[in-house]
């Protein structure tokens, strides 16, 4: 066997198991929710969409707080933990990555939008 095959080998190997820690470290750090579910409790909670500011200004779940996540490591402070968060983005690739912040700073009942917004069934809050 070739010494470029083999080091291909290793390193598909390696970016594999790296990619699977990954996933499931994100997949612990939040509870994804259906659409009825998260729905459900909404003026009980802190709903926070990690979109970034034009895409939240655009349209937004209506009494979201905008916390892009592009700046999220430095906004999650104001979050209180006595309260379930709500996390939300386009198509749940943004959330998992904001909810893991938490995680790491002890905050425990982080929910979100399976999905994203993209499986949400009533009217968006937009700009006029």
């Amino acid at each position: 066997m070739s010494s470029f095959l083999l080091s291909t080998i290793v390193l598909v190997v390696v970016l594999g198991a790296v990619g699977l820690f990954n996933y499931f470290r994100l997949k612990g750090a939040v509870t994804k929710l259906p659409y009825e579910e998260f729905r459900k409790d909404l003026r009980k909670v802190q709903l926070i969409d990690v979109r970034e500011k034009e895409d939240f200004k655009y349209a937004h779940i209506n009494g979201a707080r905008n916390m892009p996540s592009s700046q999220f490591n430095f906004l999650y402070t104001s979050l209180r933990k006595d309260q379930p968060i709500y996390l939300c983005d386009k198509n749940g690739t943004l959330a998992p990555r904001a909810a893991l912040t938490l995680k790491k700073h002890g905050y425990t009942n982080v929910y979100m939008l399976k999905n994203g917004l993209q499986d949400w069934k009533e009217n968006l809050k937009t700009k006029r």
